[in-house]
């Protein structure tokens, strides 16, 4: 593979990336291929008002020698050095669009798409959203990429069962596929059949915000699927977008070394570059959410029972100190209790003493919580609606804590795993180390300067996001 790579490849033009060490292999020119038919020699380093330089990498600007058509039948194209005839690598073979809404593919969605770019839960019976573990931040996060993407229209690839008649379809029908900004990079994720899709896709194929999971910051060594899918994805985009410095040394410890720290686009979802907090004075702070995180495992937290301790003792403290809601994201047991389904109540109750969480000496106060301080959306838009009530937030769940923000409303994240403090110091988002939990107050954190930084960068970091996006193709809004 050559040492420059594309970036972006539309209908217009081609920008190529590369170090400026490298660029002698560009002398020779670049041969474009048609549809597999020899077109043209192009002379990426004969226009030098085309070339730019950033800390000795070139980013080049070639505009295509003649315009290619708009529709779903445009050629395929393909770049390779005239001298050696090796491959330029990260690229789909097909064009984007530039004039004309994209159509998209979405590899991994969550929950059911309205209103062009708004999300919800299934239409599923209150017994089985009960039942079902369905983490609202996942639903958050994929509502949040399709507000910073301009598309026409979006259809779920199937990743599963698929034939060759739909591998066809995607690549006639569609311009780009792309993977929510999740927690897709650990040794746990079922990928399916979505390696081999990818690989046979004509078109580009973005990760807009996607991040490494973990307990710690440790090395995670992929298993050859997941290897698979991160080296399918890299090769068909400029470059990949992690939420942090550690997300990106994981899949630089994999071989994926096209990757750049964009953070999450759910910071971003209103796509509002100009964001202020809505910082009032600690004495006029009276209604505070507080995002539970009770589920998790090995590979979210570091000692599963100071974690659950520190929290509930936290969270009682909270409820005494303030006009609190307990946001829940997923959790079964809690979403018996909001929904009062007795039944499932009964059952939700013997299970939380079970585990410990309720206990007879504070029985009394968590019920009355449970029972009435409790908060659970079916919509992304009802927490935005439900967070722009609440003078503050805090808690265990990045996705109650990453909206608040976006809507103006300062919030502080528990540091309980790699991945919280990995956005945190990517954000300059405020993180309470869980040790701090311990006898604390919320008032012990909530100081207007401990948001001086987040403010002072936000721009920098809606930029960051934004020119990522624009150096790849990716047809957005920001």
């Amino acid at each position: 593979m050559s040492e420059f790579w594309i970036d972006q490849l539309t209908v217009e033009k081609v920008v190529l990336t590369g170090l400026r060490a490298d660029s002698a292999v560009l002398e020779g020119g670049v041969d474009l291929f048609v549809d597999e038919a020899p077109w043209a020699r192009l002379f990426p380093l004969a226009h030098a008002h085309a070339v730019q330089e950033v800390g000795g990498v070139l980013s080049i600007d070639i505009q295509l020698p003649y315009r290619l058509g708009e529709g779903f039948d445009r050629p395929r194209l393909r770049l390779v050095m005239a001298a050696t005839g090796e491959p330029i690598g990260h690229s789909a073979s097909r064009p984007l669009p530039r004039k004309r809404k994209a159509r998209a593919l979405v590899l991994i969605p969550a929950g059911h798409r309205y209103d062009h770019d708004k999300v919800r839960m299934h239409d599923w019976p209150v017994s089985q959203i009960i039942d079902t573990y369905s983490n609202i931040g996942d639903l958050m996060v994929y509502d949040s990429t399709l507000k910073l993407l301009d598309f026409d229209e979006i259809e779920v690839a199937n990743i599963v069962d698929f034939n060759d008649h739909d591998v066809d379809r995607y690549n006639t029908e569609f311009d780009f596929a792309f993977l929510r900004g999740s927690n897709f990079i650990h040794e746990y994720m079922d990928w399916a059949r979505a390696g081999d899709l990818i690989e046979r896709l004509d078109i580009p194929v973005f990760a807009i915000g996607v991040g490494a999971q973990a307990e710690t910051r440790r090395p995670i060594n992929l298993p050859p699927e997941g290897q698979r899918v991160w080296a399918a994805i890299a090769d068909k985009c400029g470059s990949i977008g992690v939420r942090g410095i550690y997300s990106a040394e994981v899949l630089a410890h994999n071989g994926i070394k096209n990757v750049e720290v964009v953070g999450c686009p759910s910071l971003f979802r209103r796509r509002d570059r100009n964001l202020t907090l809505d910082l009032k004075h600690q004495a006029d702070i009276r209604r505070i959410a507080f995002s539970l995180r009770r589920e998790t495992g090995g590979n979210y937290c570091r000692d599963l029972e100071t974690y659950l301790g520190l929290q509930r003792a936290f969270m009682l403290r909270l409820d005494q100190e303030s006009q609190m809601t307990v946001t829940l994201h997923g959790e079964r047991e809690e979403k018996a209790y909001f929904f009062r389904d007795r039944d499932r109540e009964l059952q939700a109750r013997e299970t939380l003493f079970e585990e410990d969480w309720f206990q007879e000496s504070t029985i009394f106060q968590m019920e009355d919580i449970y029972r009435t301080r409790m908060f659970f959306n079916t919509t992304v838009a009802q927490y935005d609606d439900f967070i722009v009530t609440q003078d503050f937030a805090i808690g265990y769940r990045v996705h109650g804590i990453l909206p608040a923000l976006a809507n103006g409303i300062p919030a502080m994240l528990v540091d309980y795993d790699e991945r919280s403090a990995e956005l945190a110091q990517t954000l300059n988002i405020p993180l309470i180390p869980e040790s701090e939990l311990k006898n604390a107050s919320w008032r012990d954190f909530y100081k207007r300067e401990a948001w001086s930084r987040f403010a002072a960068s936000f721009t920098e970091k809606y930029d960051t996001m934004r020119k990522y996006l624009t150096k790849n193709g990716v047809p957005h809004r920001l």
